[in-house]
């Protein structure tokens, strides 16, 4: 009988994780009160950041005054609760990894392609004559990509925001690929606010895994293991 008419507000999550790195100006970026504002204006209840090692402490908000309720952590084993249960996801854009890189180099495929295909059909005892774990071991560990697929298979919308401090930016053709298809959302910590103020959701188009065999054949042969 006592609830208030933003009690029964349907809950709705903007998720939003850096990694296992740190990504202080992502964190700043989303941290900010016009950033909070338009989140909060366009039906969104609740901020989650997941802030890796990062020395910036976002500021923690109850909601009750009317506004975004926000909370952090550092790290968590397992961030698939929280993909599942958001209304939007804000990822790091992620770095990609030395034998992705020379794969990729090598190949000349694009990196969605690649990235998307990469551990499907290639078999875990030929990488490990190789001194490898799996491409998909790696490719989660150090490539921080593994969140991306895995909100665009859960079908959430997402924002992929890169680092454009790094040197070395592979992630930035990863993400840029998938804007250009309408997977998601590109942007950077600059224009992060831009992006949520004019991003129209009804324009995104789901995520459909493809055939693995093509890409996978070429990826067999550059690493040099013969065809089954």
């Amino acid at each position: 009988m006592g609830d208030t008419h933003d009690d029964m507000k349907p809950k709705r999550i903007v998720f939003v994780t850096v990694g296992t790195t740190s990504f202080d100006a992502l964190v700043k970026a989303v941290d900010n009160t016009e950033v909070k504002r338009e989140l909060f204006g366009r039906g969104y209840t609740h901020l989650l950041i997941q802030m890796g090692r990062g020395s910036y402490i976002p500021s923690k908000s109850s909601g009750e005054d009317g506004c975004l309720a926000v909370d952090y952590f550092t790290f968590s084993s397992s961030i698939a609760d929280n993909l599942r249960s958001a209304s939007l996801v804000i990822s790091h854009a992620g770095m990609c990894h030395g034998i992705y890189k020379e794969i990729y180099s090598g190949l000349k495929i694009p990196l969605g392609e690649l990235f998307q295909y990469v551990d499907q059909r290639v078999e875990k005892k030929k990488l490990r004559k190789k001194g490898w774990g799996t491409l998909e071991t790696e490719f989660y560990r150090n490539a921080g990509s593994g969140s991306i697929f895995e909100t665009l298979q859960l079908r959430k919308p997402l924002i992929v925001v890169v680092n454009e401090d790094l040197m070395d930016n592979h992630q930035s053709e990863l993400a840029e690929e998938l804007a250009d298809r309408k997977h998601l959302f590109c942007a950077s910590p600059q224009t992060l606010l831009h992006t949520i103020t004019n991003m129209s959701l009804e324009s995104l188009i789901p995520y459909h895994p493809g055939d693995a065999k093509p890409v996978a054949k070429l990826i067999n042969q550059f690493l040099g293991f013969p065809d089954d």
